[in-house]
């Protein structure tokens, strides 16, 4: 027989795998063809080397993958993550300039790419993808890891149009990216914020319209009858209309939480960067009832939101620009909008921050729990990965976070193609579970 059938190849076989001098590579996808001259690296694939080695960089334990991620290099992708797996999804994003001039949107993306983070790899999932390319969009997971992603920039051919389309999909299950029929209460927008409360409700509040700026409405969609309620008009809630910020639930799902984004003075056109931080009760989330919280430490937009098993919101990155920045070009003038980023101060964020989350928190009535939740943490000043705005991040499974990419320069460009990790965020920044606290402060990390 020839050597390579020979059962005593076996043992060997491995130990050269094992030991192969350069370094691990990530397959285009999971079933991608191989390249002429590729059969020793199509072998070390097929036996789960995976996306590359993970480097220690120091700070409270981030590591960096030696291998830059197989997507095109972009800003503005959301990362879900699926529940039953702990498989990672990257969604859509924008791979161009100066975004927030309107031919930005002819550089959008379809893309949606998989991340398996037990086996460590990639697969391209973008094939079978049916929507419109975008970026600004929402996207969320419920507990059967069902997928919603809404809205967004903007209509093919029409840049001056935002999306109001709702789509779900469950790649567990099997089903493929479906259209919902909904009609919002509202006109198209992007940059708003989605939070999921149980099984059948997305939380949205603010976003961007075309027409009438940043907004300030709040309205929850009912995930079984598709049918909208406003909770609250444009303008009636007590905090600045915002578009790029974020918002979480308690576990509980008994409050909601909103802080940071940007805002548009409708008068002046000027915008300024936010670091407020407010809750509200659910479900009845009257306007009147919003409580303002402790502020972030600097004003910052386009932060991801993180939230914990042990039950803390993060958040990391973002950027800012000064609060005298006025646009004083069209957004169809496209050497005047390139023009207005490049001069324009902008800082990015390498930071990370916590919040406690947790229903009651060991509080013995109402004013000692708004208390509680009303002070932010900074649990690491200066993370080893590179400042950055817009990126994709997400927490595992596991309750390890995942960051991918991001921006460097104002409006989109300098992007960072890289992909990092912190194994066991809550027990790197101890920020204790809830069976084993008796009060809800962060150990580790100063109080703003």
């Amino acid at each position: 027989k020839p050597f390579w059938l020979k059962p005593f190849w076996l043992k060997p076989f491995k130990q050269l795998v094992h030991r192969l001098p350069w370094p691990s590579v990530c397959p285009p996808t999971t079933h991608g063809t191989m390249a002429p001259g590729s059969r020793l690296l199509a072998v070390a694939a097929a036996v789960g080397v995976g996306c590359g080695a993970w480097e220690n960089l120091g700070g409270l334990g981030w590591q960096r993958n030696s291998q830059p991620p197989p997507w095109k290099a972009h800003t503005g992708s959301l990362a879900v993550t699926l529940p039953s797996n702990g498989r990672v999804l990257l969604i859509a994003g924008q791979a161009g300039e100066h975004g927030g001039a309107l031919f930005d949107c002819f550089n959008c993306t379809k893309e949606v790419w998989s991340f398996d983070a037990a086996d460590e790899k990639w697969e391209d999932l973008s094939a079978v993808v049916p929507w419109a390319p975008r970026w600004g969009h929402s996207a969320v997971v419920t507990s059967d890891d069902t997928v919603w992603m809404l809205f967004g920039c903007c209509e093919p051919g029409m840049p001056t149009v935002m999306l109001r389309d709702v789509w779900t999909y469950n790649p567990t299950k099997g089903t493929p990216w479906t259209l919902m029929k909904t009609e919002p209460p509202f006109e198209g927008i992007q940059a708003t914020s989605v939070a999921v409360r149980g099984k059948d409700e997305l939380w949205v509040c603010g976003g961007w319209s075309q027409s009438r700026g940043t907004l300030s409405q709040v309205a929850v969609l009912s995930l079984s009858t598709l049918a909208w309620e406003v909770k609250s008009e444009h303008g009636e809630a007590p905090w600045r209309h915002r578009a790029d910020h974020a918002t979480a639930l308690s576990s509980d799902g008994g409050w909601l939480f909103l802080f940071a984004g940007q805002h548009r003075d409708e008068k002046t056109g000027r915008w300024s960067r936010l670091k407020d931080t407010w809750r509200v009760a659910l479900p009845a989330a009257r306007a009147s009832d919003w409580q303002q919280l402790g502020d972030l430490n600097a004003a910052r937009s386009s932060v991801p939101v993180l939230v914990l098993p042990s039950g803390w919101l993060l958040a990391l990155g973002g950027h800012h620009v000064p609060d005298d920045e006025e646009l004083k070009v069209p957004q169809e003038d496209i050497e005047g909008m390139i023009d207005h980023h490049r001069k324009g101060a902008f800082s990015v964020y390498n930071d990370v921050l916590a919040l406690d989350l947790r229903p009651n928190s060991g509080a013995s009535s109402f004013s000692e729990s708004v208390a509680k939740h009303s002070t932010w943490s900074v649990v690491e000043p200066n993370a080893p990965w590179p400042a950055r705005d817009d990126c994709a991040a997400a927490v595992g499974a596991d309750g390890s976070l995942l960051l991918f990419g991001g921006g460097t320069i104002y409006g989109g460009g300098g992007y960072l193609h890289d992909f990092w990790r912190l194994p066991s965020a809550a027990a790197a920044y101890a920020l204790r579970a809830p069976e084993s606290s008796g009060s809800s402060g962060a150990e580790r990390g100063s109080e703003l």
